[in-house]
């Protein structure tokens, strides 16, 4: 007798054999969460200079092919010496644009540190002053208030905390050096992804429909597009929008003359790209340092920094990055947790559209899958007929 295997046995046996190893896959992952964390950022390291490159590609994709278009578009110029011109006028503009926050914004902020530090010993004494006076409205001694600060001992902890690491300065050397060079390696990266984009994803296309069936590597092909497009917009609107909310709070923070207005909106815009935990990381170290200056500041920042939360989720980020991760609020709590167990703060950042392109791939598959078998799955309990 012969035993022949049809095609609706392969397809079975790649269905089931495709499921069995992705839930070995996620038991593994659980199971051996550590070490899979330790080789996931160890490969991370290795290849941080060529996913900055990428990131960078993102980044000067649209202003590339802008220029390609508009400027070089009705030239007599040929298509290889458009695009690479165009790539070069992009490289420029974002370099211009990298002097110019270093030529403006971080003097302000060495300026605004610099001044803090010299004022710390002044700004810890106004806090005990300031605590002495409200202990005796609540009919608590002095004593007991210096005695409780003193045990906190935050003025010696962190003089000493710095006086420990300023001789490691030195050591910090050789990771300048390395950044420099991972971001020399990015540019040269993100210039070749930009020059040979279309014969890279020709190359990756060919791989893909050679690997998989038709169906699969189209499958593939599309998400891949969603993928992109999606990461497009997150990265490029998550930066816009942190622009935005850290100029409107270094604006708003000099209106209302609270001190080093520089460096409380530099943080408030940075720590904005991460989702969820963001505003909350930038809020509360300022409304730290602003309790030593003047506990009327703090209260004040306090609001302000509410308000402009509140208009940002609400006005700003709905218009700029709009609704294109298609996740749930738990969902993008779970994504921002897990990449920062893996990948620290840019983790944070990139886990929510790495997780809905996942979480995407895998709606999209049940989907077609349960078509295939003709099940409709409802809010109701209890089995489908």
């Amino acid at each position: 007798m012969n035993f022949r295997i049809t095609e609706e046995m392969k397809k079975r046996m790649f269905v089931y054999g495709g499921s069995l190893s992705i839930a070995v896959l996620i038991a593994m992952f659980f199971l051996f969460f550590d070490r899979v964390v330790d080789f996931i950022q160890f490969i991370l390291s290795i290849g941080s200079p060529f996913l900055l490159g990428i990131f960078l590609a993102f980044l000067l994709h649209k202003p590339s092919k802008w220029f390609e278009r508009k400027l070089f578009g009705n030239t007599n110029l040929k298509q290889n010496n458009k695009r690479l011109l165009s790539i070069i006028l992009s490289f420029i503009l974002f370099l211009c644009l990298i002097v110019l926050f270093f030529g403006t914004i971080i003097p302000s902020l060495i300026d605004s540190s610099m001044q803090f530090a010299d004022n710390f010993k002044s700004y810890w004494g106004n806090l005990m002053d300031y605590a002495t006076s409200l202990g005796k409205q609540l009919n608590i001694s002095g004593q007991d208030i210096e005695r409780a600060l003193n045990e906190t001992d935050i003025f010696n902890t962190v003089t000493s905390t710095l006086t420990r690491y300023l001789p490691e300065i030195a050591n910090y050397s050789y990771n300048v050096i390395r950044l420099i060079i991972n971001f020399i390696l990015a540019l040269v990266s993100a210039f070749y992804i930009l020059l040979d984009k279309e014969s890279l994803v020709r190359g990756l296309k060919k791989l893909n429909y050679a690997l998989f069936d038709k169906s699969m590597a189209n499958f593939i092909t599309a998400w891949t597009e969603d993928a992109k497009l999606v990461f497009e917009k997150y990265i490029v609107g998550s930066i816009i929008d942190s622009s935005i909310i850290g100029v409107s709070c270094y604006i708003g923070v000099s209106l209302l003359q609270i001190p080093y207005a520089p460096m409380i909106g530099f943080v408030v815009g940075v720590t904005n790209v991460i989702p969820v935990f963001g505003p909350f990381i930038g809020a509360i170290p300022v409304i730290v340092l602003l309790l030593l200056i003047d506990p009327i500041y703090a209260l004040i920042f306090a609001i302000f920094i509410l308000i402009l939360q509140q208009i940002d989720g609400n006005v700003i980020k709905p218009i700029v990055l709009g609704d294109q991760l298609g996740i749930s609020g738990f969902w993008i709590l779970f994504s921002v947790t897990i990449g920062g167990g893996i990948g620290g703060v840019v983790g944070m950042f990139l886990g929510v559209p790495v997780f809905a392109l996942l979480y995407a791939g895998i709606r999209d598959f049940s989907k077609s899958r349960l078509a295939q078998k003709h099940i409709h799955i409802t809010d109701k309990k209890g089995t489908v007929d």
